[in-house]
């Protein structure tokens, strides 16, 4: 709610909404599933990194194999 001052229009006051009274009980309830929540979300971006860390090892041990096909680095100071 916003109590604005009618002359000038600037606001005065402002008060969120309050919440219905919940039980103990009800909040209790919304703790475990705001909790399991966060463990979903938590599982399922550790299973995404660790499925994104396979995949760099995978590339990393491709480049390692294909390291001796590549030319050695030409060195800018080797022209002098």
């Amino acid at each position: 709610m916003l109590t604005v001052d009618s002359s000038s229009g600037d606001i005065l006051f402002t008060e969120k909404p309050r919440k219905k009274g919940l039980s103990f009980e009800d909040a209790i309830n919304d703790l475990h599933r705001e909790k399991e929540t966060a463990d979903d979300r938590f599982r399922d971006a550790f299973e995404k990194e660790s499925s994104r860390l396979k995949s760099i090892e995978g590339k990393f041990q491709e480049a390692l194999k294909r390291k001796d096909e590549l030319e050695d680095a030409i060195n800018p100071l080797d022209f002098d």
